[in-house]
């Protein structure tokens, strides 16, 4: 099966010992591929798979390329029928910045079925940001260089009758 190809269209198949290509009649590479026997894995069209999965929700569950799908993946879809078509349409758009594999790595990390996957999106976006690097500068006195305030006695002296504190 070849994705992104119209379907009455006639291609163009060439064979060598160890790949396939798929062209168009004007030489368009459509799919080019190891051939089964070589023993070489290739990476499933998930795009394309989830987008027929969206169009009907409940062929997730008899779909031959369940089976590939991580078992967090598999679950994250299965957990909720009700938002499994939601779940699909939501992770296809995920997968323009991540892998299957990172979702799937994320959702068994974290056990965090009950998310949109937007708001997957946004927390994988965060675990991913880092903090700035410490500027090096001189003019700080070093006494306050990695000074922390304490925000305990800070509450004390701004409003003293409610923290118990006195005014001084």
């Amino acid at each position: 099966m070849v994705h992104g190809i119209p379907v009455p269209n006639r291609v163009l198949v060439k064979k060598e010992w160890d790949r396939f290509m798929v062209l168009s009649q004007e030489g368009e590479v459509y799919l080019e591929a190891p051939r089964p026997y070589t023993k070489k894995q290739r990476e499933l069209p998930w795009k394309d798979i989830l987008a027929e999965w969206a169009q009907k929700p409940r062929v997730v569950e008899y779909s031959r390329f369940r089976v590939y799908l991580p078992e967090a993946m598999r679950k994250y879809f299965m957990e909720q029928p009700k938002q499994t078509a939601s779940r699909i349409r939501g992770v296809q758009k995920l997968l323009d910045r991540y892998t299957v594999y990172e979702i799937a790595r994320w959702l068994d990390k974290y056990q965090r079925w009950d998310l949109a996957p937007h708001e997957i999106g946004v927390l994988m976006e965060a675990k991913r940001s880092e903090y700035p690097a410490k500027w090096e500068e001189a003019y700080t006195p070093s006494v306050l260089v990695d000074y922390e305030t304490d925000l305990h006695v800070y509450d004390q002296r701004l409003c003293p009758s409610r923290e118990g504190g006195s005014r001084a």
